[in-house]
């Protein structure tokens, strides 16, 4: 029965430890924490990034498991496989491509940076 106990407390070990926590920290719904713009007054008025940011301010990620995220972001609606890389960079796109970037995770928060037609758009995602 030791023996039983023993090989059960190893295997789980095993198991537990073999997991990544970068993974594991991703999962769940993450929204938008701080919005902002690096945008040519010329194209664009306050008053229109304003209006787009409260319509961007309204995106989320949705990490489902290890490998599939929702996403609802700028002209991304939809499930897409992911990768986070040795070095935090979150990479999507579909099965086999994942060439494009979703951001840096760091600090339990995900900073996204997305080129618009009125601007650069920063992203903090939070949990």
């Amino acid at each position: 029965m030791k023996l039983i106990v023993k090989i059960f407390f190893v295997f789980f070990v095993l198991m537990t430890s073999c997991t990544s926590q970068n993974d594991n920290a991703l999962h769940g719904r993450w929204v938008v924490d701080e919005l902002t713009f690096d945008f040519n007054e010329r194209k664009a008025t306050p008053e229109m990034i304003a209006q787009y940011g409260k319509e961007e301010s309204k995106n989320e990620l949705v990490f489902k498991n290890d490998s599939i995220v929702y996403i609802k972001m700028y002209h991304y609606d939809g499930d897409y496989y992911y990768r986070l890389g040795e070095d935090n960079v979150l990479m999507f796109g579909e099965k086999n491509l994942t060439n494009n970037k979703l951001g840096l995770y760091k600090n339990a928060c995900i900073y996204s940076e997305i080129n618009t037609v009125i601007g650069k758009m920063n992203i903090k995602w939070k949990r």
